[in-house]
C-alpha cells in the first residue's frame, strides 16, 4: 500500500509540475482577434495587406522586397483549410503555380510555425447528396456555408478533399478570398509535427499590425519539399501545410515524459528488491 501511496505522490507532483509549463493558450498568453472565420487564411492582394517598416527585422525586410519584386496576386491559388484546435489548422494549397502568402488572422507570434506537407485528404468528383443535405442542416451560418450547387462546382474545379469517413457535420464553407473552409480533411495523430522542420522563420512575418503572414516562395518548396508537391493534370500544383503553435509540442512531450516517468516508478515499486517479513519468507531467507 505505501508503494502505491508513493506512485500516487509522484503522479500528483508531476500534473502540477505541467500545469505550470501547458501554456494558457493558442497564442502565447495573447487574445485572439476577433475577425470573421473566412479571414483565417487567404492570399491577400497587395491592397488588403499593410507590412509596416518598423515590425521587421533586416533580413525580413530584404526577403520581403524580394518577394514583391516576383509576386502576382492575379494569379492566386485556392486555400482549403480545417481548424483542428485553437493551436493547429491544415490547409491545402490547389493550383498554385507562382508565389503566394498566407496570412493567419490570429495576432502574430513567433511560436506560431508552419509545416510543408502533403496535401491532406482525397480528391473526389461527387459526393453523395447526403453530404450536401447535412451541410444545409447547419445552423447559425446561412451566410456562410456553401449551398449543394457550390459544392459540386467546387468538386469540379478540384477544391475540395475528403475522408474516407465523412465528418459527422460535413460543413464546407463558401469561398472568401480564394480560401473554402472544409470539415472533411482526415485528422491526423497528435504528434505528426514532432521531428518536422518548419519553413525558416524569416518567411514569417507580421502583416497588417497584427496577423500571422507568411510568403511562400514557390521555388524554395519545389527545391526542398519537391515530394511534398502533386502535380495536377492541368499543370499546376497543390500542396499541403500544417498550422501550429510550438507549445502545443512542448506539452506533448511533457505528457510523454511523465508518463515514462509515472511508469518507471511503478515497474521500480513493482520489482524492487524488498526486505519485508513477506518478501523474505517467499525468497527463502
Amino acid at each position: 500500500m505505501k508503494y502505491l501511496k508513493k506512485t500516487m505522490y509522484y503522479f500528483l507532483f508531476l500534473l502540477v509540475l505541467l500545469s505550470f509549463s501547458w501554456p494558457l493558450n493558442a497564442s502565447g498568453k495573447q487574445p485572439t482577434i476577433p475577425v470573421s472565420v473566412a479571414n483565417l487564411t487567404r492570399d491577400m492582394d497587395l491592397d488588403e495587406i499593410v507590412f509596416f517598416w518598423s515590425q521587421l527585422d533586416e533580413a525580413r525586410r530584404n526577403i520581403l522586397v524580394k518577394f514583391l519584386q516576383g509576386y502576382n496576386e492575379s494569379e492566386s491559388p485556392t486555400l482549403e483549410f480545417m481548424r483542428i484546435s485553437p493551436d493547429k489548422y491544415y490547409l491545402n494549397v490547389h493550383k498554385f503555380d507562382s508565389d503566394f502568402i498566407i496570412n493567419f488572422s490570429e495576432k502574430y507570434h513567433n511560436k506560431w510555425k508552419i509545416y510543408v506537407v502533403q496535401p491532406h485528404g482525397k480528391k473526389l468528383f461527387s459526393i453523395s447528396n447526403s453530404i450536401t443535405a447535412r451541410n444545409e442542416r447547419i445552423d447559425n451560418v446561412a451566410d456562410y456555408k456553401a449551398d449543394p450547387k457550390k459544392i459540386q462546382t467546387f468538386l469540379q474545379k478540384g477544391w475540395l478533399s475528403f475522408h474516407d469517413k465523412m465528418h459527422k457535420k460535413a460543413f464546407i464553407s463558401k469561398a472568401f478570398y480564394n480560401s473554402i473552409q472544409n470539415y472533411n480533411l482526415p485528422r491526423g495523430m497528435i504528434y505528426e509535427t514532432i521531428g518536422k522542420t518548419s519553413l525558416p522563420d524569416e518567411y514569417h512575418i507580421t502583416g497588417n499590425s497584427f496577423s500571422n503572414t507568411w510568403l511562400i516562395d514557390t521555388n524554395y518548396l519545389k527545391k526542398n519539399f519537391s515530394e511534398k508537391i502533386l502535380k495536377t493534370t492541368e499543370g499546376d500544383h497543390e500542396i499541403g501545410f500544417i498550422i501550429e503553435f510550438a507549445h502545443r509540442k512542448k506539452a506533448i512531450k511533457g505528457l510523454a515524459f511523465s508518463g515514462s516517468f509515472l511508469l518507471i516508478v511503478v515497474f521500480a515499486n513493482l520489482f524492487m528488491p524488498r526486505n519485508d517479513p513477506v518478501s523474505l519468507w517467499l525468497k527463502g531467507e
